[in-house]
């Protein structure tokens, strides 16, 4: 079944990116990755900017002051968890590895048909700029008499 699709650009790494109606929630990333890199991104640049302000060094000097009283306390060391040498760690989920690897599949066997980069289904052949449901920006107003 062809389900309509957007066509975006990936706001972190600009990728292009199909989305269908069903997966698309507003979306403005390609994946998860680009999604929690720019997260935790933007965390980093509000976290700079208040540790420049004065109650920011305020609170960071008394946060590590703390922090220091309560090294001096601690008398013994324990260490840490040993981890297996077998142990892997995978760069991204699964989920995405598998979605990867049919969307090479399906593009190389035909190259004329679009599919959503999120779920892997057939899209149809128009796609859009634009989100399937905008809001609306105007209030409805209630007359009182």
């Amino acid at each position: 079944m062809c389900r309509s699709a957007r066509l975006y650009n990936c706001a972190r790494c600009h990728h292009q990116v199909i989305i269908c109606s069903h997966c698309d929630r507003g979306h403005s990333y390609c994946s998860g990755i680009c999604s929690i890199q720019s997260r935790q991104e933007k965390q980093q640049e509000a976290n700079c900017r208040y540790q420049s302000t004065v109650k920011g060094r305020h609170c960071h000097a008394t946060r590590q002051q703390h922090y220091h009283q309560r090294q001096k306390q601690k008398v013994t060391y324990q260490g840490s968890i040993d981890l297996s040498p077998y142990d892997l760690l995978l760069d991204e989920p699964e989920r995405e590895k598998t979605v990867k690897k049919t969307m090479i599949n399906l593009h190389l066997t035909d190259k004329s048909t679009h599919y959503c980069h999120f779920c892997g289904c057939h899209c149809a052949q128009q796609l859009r700029w634009v989100f399937l449901h905008q809001h609306v920006d105007h209030v409805k107003r209630v007359h009182c008499f």
